[in-house]
């Protein structure tokens, strides 16, 4: 069975998101400061792997 479409504009969708993140940051669920640290923690993780397996792929140490 098909999914049904989503009628919802993308600013409707982005203001419906905005409003469920603050419900969840007021009821203590979600923390701004530990989802960026999060955010930052796997970009630099993601990029300091990406570093290595491009060095061993051109035979370098990294």
């Amino acid at each position: 069975m098909p999914k049904k479409q989503n009628a919802e504009s993308a600013r409707e969708q982005s203001e419906r998101f905005e409003r469920e993140a603050q419900k969840l940051i007021d009821a203590g669920e979600l923390s701004p400061t530990e989802a960026d640290e999060g955010l930052s923690r796997l970009l630099l993780n993601e990029a300091s792997g990406a570093d290595k397996r491009f060095s061993r792929k051109l035979g370098l140490k990294g």
